[in-house]
């Protein structure tokens, strides 16, 4: 059993820390474990079923950047307590340093801001540790050095992005990246659509088994018809799915009869996939079978269930069209709910052990949906979306990426009413302006990698049905929200 305790603030973070217990640790493999926490008299002592070194990661209040999920660098076990917020500052000071010295060594050209905020981190952070960890001083020190770090790594990844772009484009003229948003409903009859087209160069038709299959053995293909039409019509490149979704509201309500008999929801599965391959044999060249397996609660069926239906899925869509590409999707990839989950394969495990098992997975796709409660994920930096892509990319298979962020913390009468925007992680309250900057910045991130197949917007429109509060890139009436704008920008800048 190993136990790290940690002095907390005399402020208002360590009651949020306590009220939130977004805590959790990692070990060598960088897959959370469980987690029990504990808070009394200022300190939080962290329990894991592990004695192993490990790096604690914990929202935590940065000025400009919110609540960001920031990391402690690697420590063990000792009888006296650390101190959290200088370890959270050693920690991304550290990260900063490593990433910025590989990036040099590859070419990268840094500027004086970079360098001038990484002086100021590295003299905070020995005024901080140099203090008494009693001390409103450490904390107040260990703060500005998490600042400043957080802010040479954005600056840093900034400069990354730009020279990557810079130096792809010297060489191929255009990115043949694909650029576009996953549809919902019926495109041709949502307010403004006809203005989607002019920043997109492909589109993902979506249809769940619940829309597809309203009744056992019956399938009601029209809409899926409809979106292929539409982008056949705009000229966009087609991929579709997922077909399969493990979350309670894209199964039909008749499978809820066999909750929990894996061998006949397996069957069914199976003979959907099938249907569906089959029908657009040789029209859509790539589909995403399956998407969330191994992560939520559903149906009764257990973690080992939920990949066993996944790789018969993609077995029988391998058989069905052999010419198309399969892709498996994941949420929530930083893998931080697996702490308090029974389940024990993270979405990267998950995704490496179905590669390895030859069951036909070309590509992968990520969901990004951060500063949003379950399904969507903690927020982060765009430091860590950059480290993060280059952690998928071991798994040496392309990537689909699906972005999505709010534009306001208002309620939203079409949205999922169980997902919540959680306005506390972000700088402020968000605003359109604020989604328009992190789309631009993010999707232009992705995009600057080479192995990044896709970037696709998870909602076009806030007008339809959606999951995800204010995700949209089209308010109800049609109209572009600043990120379509910013979007289409890098479209005509970037892609062919």
């Amino acid at each position: 059993m190993g136990v790290l305790k940690f002095k907390l603030p005399s402020n208002e973070i360590a009651g949020r820390l306590a009220s939130h217990r977004r805590v959790y640790t990692t070990g060598l493999d960088r897959t959370p474990g469980r987690l029990n926490l504990d808070f009394r008299n200022g300190l939080m002592t962290c329990t894991s079923d592990s004695s192993e070194s490990g790096r604690l990661f914990t929202p935590w209040p940065i000025a400009g950047f919110g609540s960001p999920v920031v990391g402690t660098a690697t420590l063990g076990e000792r009888p006296t307590p650390y101190v959290l917020a200088l370890e959270l500052a050693r920690g991304r000071l550290n990260d900063v340093r490593n990433q910025a010295a590989d990036w040099t060594q590859l070419g990268l050209r840094t500027n004086s801001t970079f360098e001038e905020l990484m002086r100021t981190s590295r003299r905070a952070f020995v005024r901080a540790a140099l203090t008494t960890g009693e001390s409103d001083d450490c904390f107040t020190a260990a703060q500005e050095s998490l600042e400043a770090s957080s802010r040479a790594g954005e600056i840093l990844t900034e400069t990354y992005t730009a020279q990557v772009l810079q130096n792809r484009l010297a060489v191929s003229g255009r990115l043949g990246t694909g650029l576009g948003c996953v549809l919902a409903g019926d495109p041709a009859k949502a307010a403004g659509s006809a203005r989607w087209v002019s920043g997109l160069n492909s589109a993902q038709a979506a249809a769940s088994w619940r829309e597809t299959a309203p009744s056992e053995g019956k399938y009601r293909w029209d809409l899926l018809d409809a979106q292929v039409a539409w982008c056949r019509k705009h000229r966009l490149n087609v991929e579709a799915g997922p077909l399969i979704e493990f979350r309670a509201a894209c199964f039909p309500d008749w499978i809820w009869l066999w909750e929990g008999d894996v061998d006949t929801i397996s069957s069914f599965v199976a003979d959907y996939v099938r249907q569906a391959v089959t029908r657009f044999r040789g029209k859509i060249p790539v589909w995403q079978i399956a998407h969330r397996p191994a992560g939520h609660e559903v149906l009764g069926l257990g973690e080992e269930d939920q990949i066993r239906i996944t790789a018969r899925a993609l077995q029988v869509a391998r058989q069905a069209d052999p010419a198309a590409q399969l892709s498996l999707g994941v949420d929530r990839p930083w893998m931080e709910w697996m702490s308090g989950s029974r389940f024990q394969l993270g979405p990267l495990h998950l995704c490496d052990y179905l590669i390895r098992s030859d069951v036909g997975i070309s590509s992968i796709t990520l969901e990004v949906a951060p500063g949003y409660s379950n399904p969507g994920g903690d927020n982060r930096d765009l430091f860590d979306f950059s480290r993060l892509l280059d952690l998928y990319s071991l798994l040496n298979v392309p990537l689909n990426l699906t972005l999505v962020a709010p534009s306001s913390a208002a309620p939203d009468p079409n949205a999922d009413p169980n997902v919540k925007v959680e306005a506390w992680q972000w700088p402020s309250s968000p605003t359109e302006a604020m989604q328009a900057d992190w789309a631009a910045r993010w999707a232009s991130l992705a995009l600057a990698k080479p192995f990044v197949r896709s970037v696709n917007w998870l909602q076009p429109t806030d007008g339809s049905p959606h999951l995800y509060p204010h995700g949209g890139l089209h308010r109800p009436d049609g109209s572009a929200k600043p990120a379509a704008d910013r979007l289409r920008t890098l479209r005509d800048d970037l892609l062919t």
